[in-house]
């Protein structure tokens, strides 16, 4: 699954336990992402375990190894959404306040999440 030229099983891993559960779909996605957007993607999240989510006070979507959180910012993101969108994710959250260094795009291809979310769907994170 993970052998590829862009991203590692490291850097895809749950970041208090080190256990890895993404979705190969999702990562061939993120790939055809990466080769299109042409410039290093830093994931500062990928697959995240319940008690990790539960700790942070996070949303599932992570756990279910469909999601990771990019880091990106100004007319990057710009370009990121774009090919992102095209590419199928169809969970986009945006941060693009505050700090560069704490601004990024969530990315998933959950679609509809019956009971807590229509698909696609785009957000903004509060500040």
């Amino acid at each position: 699954m993970f052998d590829n030229d862009y991203f590692t099983e490291r850097e895809l891993s749950c970041r208090c336990c080190g256990k890895n559960h993404f979705s190969d779909d999702t990562l061939h996605r993120l790939i055809r992402v990466r080769k299109r957007f042409n410039k290093p993607m830093v994931i500062t999240s990928g697959y995240r375990c319940q008690a990790h989510c539960a700790r942070i006070g996070s949303t599932m979507t992570h756990t279910t190894g469909q999601a990771v959180d990019v880091s990106v910012s100004g007319g990057r993101a710009y370009e990121l959404l774009g090919i992102a969108l095209e590419e199928g994710f169809t969970g986009i959250g945006v941060k693009q306040h505050g700090p560069h260094k704490g601004r990024f795009l969530h990315l998933d291809d959950l679609g509809a999440i019956p009971g807590k979310r229509d698909g696609p769907t785009v957000w903004s994170y509060p500040r």
